[in-house]
């Protein structure tokens, strides 16, 4: 028998060997390499090479390979790349956190903590990243992922998250893999930042003689190598073979190198063992790397006895190789030939004993399912029960599975089989593949639950309608409620309801804000009386706040605010297993509080609502609630706790695959981005979002353009603001709710800063008239602050500082400190045109200090820079001059553009460089400066 893989040293790739051992010199940030190649060109030797020099200077090294037949197992590769961790005593302790609390999430886990699919995965990848993060923040880490095209889904989708949200650190990440095998779910997240890209070509001819034995003479290694094509594997497997067989093969193989000429070789090769050594080296394919003597025997039906002396025989024929941790095949393609050799129907029993052996071991439904989705059949009920089992266990975190095997179960069970248990099973793949990002085939198989009798029916149009909103087809949401509606009769007084507070918070999204009450209205009426038993408790809950959120966009205050009372007494009143039922109903709840500033209130409920949704597995109501708490979070000041939040809201998005909620959670991170990091991070991701194809809720749109019309004021971009607000924002505050006393004024200010005295008046009269309407307090401080700046613009006078003082009051009484802080910065203008410098630089020195305990960085830095202005006399450039000029004779940015031959953009941001030499932050301030009416204000 000749060798079919050799351990020879690594050969050649001096160049790749440097560039790697550069990036151990650099390791002080997360680093991902790319190593991609054919099989058998030896990524899995560069491994090991990579390894050894990373050993060589302390580092440690975790390991971890995908196998071919074992993807179904939640993260298989990861937790093969942390078994490691035993080695190195200073990490030990942190990687078996990690080993555990993967080891749950995948279902594999044993006792009470096994199987916590509630946790979902969002929560799942950020507490592995802190875990990662705690490891390399001192230690740096090399972390080594072979045949990545072969990983599971879970472990894809954390890979990818700690692509796009690395550690702080040094970690260097390798994923090898074969030419084209890149998992898709990486494809977009790593064109976001810098990787390093190691394609593995062939050996050159010089290599490929360092490679071959001495022995072999020099025509006979010049024709190996052209055979081979240079790849090493290839090369070595035709060096151990007599030449004319080996040109049978070759020929056989259409004189073609690469996979399908190595495949026939080791067919060949394995085809040349005894009986029972094949035998042996079949049923270790089926089971695995680790080759468990006992796990062997079962599969091949053969005593231990004579399974150990074979496994030893195939070790010495180096079939199989002796690793660190176990025994293994000598090269992925050695397995799967080995695999494919054997019939299928043999395989299929095979695996079924496998799975037999496994459970009689004790072990989980997800170690035995791996092998019973290869051999379930038509009617094996007790196949589709384990493989339910084992799709609950790992539902959490790893849907795609999940989805495989609830649908592996379905096919499975017979026409005559239980009704509901067919149902649940349907139910349950509907919404796997709904979590797994398939929203497509999920709505495809609801459609199908809905118009088939069943006791999930009620569910499945719940679900649907969910998901249907959450793709942004609101038309196809309220024609799936509409019908539904039309079937249920008078006495099922729950359905209706159900349906219509459904068909009401459509209404919502819509912006349909009196068909919105109208219905919960309705659905109030079917909950009283006798039929009042007959509701879900959640459901007149829900009504109550719809109505709620309907008046207070209507603009009825008063009415609002009253529902608004009534409805966190209802909630409040509910046990957590009675609202879990209606747990969608938080969010609007929580909006509704965050509108007429009772941030205590919407902060308490979205807690309640979040522990709520993780420890029953209700991911999909997340999103918006984590959306909601960023809103509440960045007007309390808790800049880094509401893009903490942003941060959960986009991945659950993602994970959902609703690109409606991943714009809208892009939008509200926005704001608080902005005020951490400044223009450069912000202003980007509005644009995206914009570019995009638009929200279709018209709900979530209003508060999308609220935020960024606040982002582009805030960020200094006045006139793109005005642009902004004049394309998008309407003159009728109904349907804008509180935030039009908001954005109106915002849109008031927008008109003052190019000049416009007379559109801005017009915008803070209608501000003030939404005021006048009963606007909660915070809203209408906006509009104070508007006012002062109005004031400022329009001429000396005393307005302005009262208006800007009421405006400090109010956040301060409202416990806004952000907003607060920005209001102090316009009460600074204002002493700074009256000519009080010290008190400006009072009031920005107590606006940096409240911007810096809030987290919001950049605000903290560009109000340091106004309170320490350059020195009196910096120079104007030329340009700046011929501007300033203009503004002075009353000319709008377009106007000074047309005459200069400029973009307005252009013009913006050469004023902008005026306002910061000069120490102004208004058109009006600049031309008193210039004409001498602000002397004292030079600072």
């Amino acid at each position: 028998m000749h060798v079919l893989v050799t351990r020879r040293p690594l050969v050649g790739r001096s160049a790749e060997s440097s560039h790697l051992s550069n990036l151990l010199d650099g390791r002080d940030q997360a680093v991902f390499v790319l190593m991609s190649g054919d099989p058998g060109i030896g990524k899995t030797r560069m491994l090991g090479a990579f390894a050894e020099l990373a050993r060589e200077r302390g580092i440690p090294v975790l390991s971890g390979r995908a196998t071919e037949f074992e993807r179904s197992a939640p993260f298989g590769i990861l937790l093969d790349c942390l078994a490691d961790g035993d080695r190195y005593a200073n990490l030990a302790r942190t990687l078996d956190r990690l080993r555990a609390l993967l080891s749950a999430e995948a279902g594999s886990a044993s006792g009470p903590d096994a199987g916590l699919a509630g946790l979902g995965r969002h929560r799942t990848h950020r507490a592995v990243r802190n875990l990662v993060g705690q490891v390399v923040e001192h230690t740096p880490v090399l972390i080594l992922l072979d045949d990545v095209q072969w990983a599971d889904d879970a472990s894809n989708e954390l890979i990818d998250y700690h692509i796009r949200h690395p550690p702080d650190g040094g970690m260097i990440v390798v994923l090898a893999y074969r030419t084209g095998g890149l998992p898709a779910a990486f494809s977009s997240s790593l064109t976001s930042r810098a990787v390093v890209n190691l394609p593995l070509g062939p050996l050159s001819a010089d290599e490929a003689d360092t490679l071959l034995a001495k022995d072999v003479s020099r025509p006979r290694r010049r024709r190996l190598y052209e055979r081979s094509g240079g790849n090493p594997l290839f090369l070595e497997i035709l060096a151990t073979l007599p030449e004319a067989p080996a040109d049978d093969l070759l020929a056989a193989a259409g004189n073609r190198g690469g996979t399908s000429a190595i495949d026939r070789l080791i067919v060949a090769e394995l085809a040349g063992l005894g009986p029972t050594h094949r035998l042996v080296a079949q049923a270790g394919a089926v089971a695995g790397d680790g080759m468990d003597t006992a796990l062997v025997a079962a599969v091949a039906a053969l005593d231990p006895g004579t399974v150990e002396p074979a496994l030893d025989e195939l070790v010495r024929r180096n079939v199989l190789g002796s690793g660190e941790r176990a025994l293994m095949f000598r090269h992925p393609l050695v397995r799967t030939a080995a695999y494919r050799m054997a019939g299928p129907s043999w395989r299929a029993a095979a695996h079924r004993r496998a799975a037999e052996h496994l459970r009689a071991c004790g072990a989980s439904h997800v170690a035995c399912a791996v092998h019973m989705e290869h051999a379930i059949r038509l009617g094996d009920v007790e196949g589709a029960e384990l493989l339910v089992s084992a799709a609950i266990a790992v539902a959490g975190n790893a849907p795609a599975t999940a989805a495989r095997w609830f649908r592996a179960a379905l096919d499975a069970l017979p026409a005559g089989d239980r009704p509901e248990r067919r149902a649940y099973v349907r139910m349950s793949l509907a919404a796997a593949l709904g979590v797994s990002g398939r929203l497509e085939e999920s709505r495809t198989l609801l459609h199908e639950i809905v118009w088939v009798d069943g006791g999930h029916q009620g569910r499945a149009v719940e679900m649907l309608s969910m998901m249907e909103r959450a793709l942004g087809r609101l038309d196809e949401a309220r024609a799936v409620l509409t019908a539904e509606l039309a079937k249920a009769g008078p006495d099922d007084p729950g359905g209706r309801a159900t349906l219509l507070t459904e068909l009401a918070g459509t209404d919502l999204l819509e912006g349909r804000w009196q068909s919105a009450a109208e219905n919960a209205a309705l659905t109030l009426d079917l909950t009283q009386g006798q039929a009042r038993g007959r509701v879900r408790p959640g459901v007149p809950v829900s009504a109550v706040t719809l109505l709620a959120v309907a008046r207070i966009y209507r603009c009825d205050f008063a009415a609002g605010y009253r529902l608004l009372d009534q409805a966190k007494a209802m909630i409040d009143a509910l046990t957590d297993r009675e609202l879990c039922d209606d747990l969608d109903i938080v969010a609007p709840l929580a909006w509704g509080e965050y509108l007429v500033d009772r941030h205590g209130d919407a902060l308490e409920h979205l807690a309640r609502g979040l522990r709520i949704a993780r420890d029953h597995g209700r991911d999909y109501v997340v999103p918006l609630m984590y959306a909601a708490r960023v809103m509440v979070r960045s007007e309390l000041g808790e800049v880094e706790g509401a893009l903490a939040d942003a941060e959960e809201a986009e991945e659950i998005a993602r994970h959902l695959g609703s690109a409606e909620m991943l714009a809208f959670a892009h939008t509200v991170k926005s704001r608080p981005l902005l005020w951490r990091a400044g223009p450069e991070a912000a202003v980007p991701l509005i644009e995206e979002v914009h570019r995009g194809p638009g929200m279709r809720s018209a709900w979530w749109r209003t508060i999308a353009d609220e935020v960024t019309s606040d982002v582009l004021m805030s960020a200094g971009r006045a006139q793109a603001c005005r642009e902004f607000l004049a394309a998008r924002v309407p003159d009728d505050p109904v349907g804008l709710g509180p935030g039009a006393a908001a954005v109106f004024a915002r849109r008031s200010r927008a008109e003052a800063e190019r000049g416009d005295l007379t559109a801005a008046t017009r915008w803070h009269e209608r501000a003030s008239a939404v005021v006048a309407l009963g606007a909660p307090p915070a809203r209408s401080a906006s509009v104070a602050e508007a006012g002062a700046v109005l004031a400022m613009s329009a001429g000396p006078g005393d307005g302005a500082g009262a208006a800007a003082r009421e405006a400090v009051e109010s956040f301060v009484a409202a416990g806004l400190p952000v907003a607060e802080g920005l209001a102090r910065r316009v009460l600074a203008d204002v002493h700074r045109h009256e000519g009080d410098v010290r008190a400006a630089r009072e009031q920005l020195g107590r606006a940096e200090e409240l911007f810096a305990r809030c987290g919001a960085t950049w605000l903290a830095a560009q109000t340091g820079e106004r309170r320490q202005p350059l020195e009196p006399g910096e120079p104007l450039s030329r340009r700046e001059r011929q501007i300033v000029g203009l503004v002075s004779e009353g000319l709008t940015n377009r106007q000074i553009g047309e005459r200069l031959f400029l973009s307005p953009r252009t013009v913006e941001t050469h004023l902008a460089r005026v306002f910061r030499k000069l120490g102004v932050n208004t058109r009006a301030a600049l031309v008193r400066r210039v004409t001498g009416w602000d002397q004292g204000g030079a600072g």
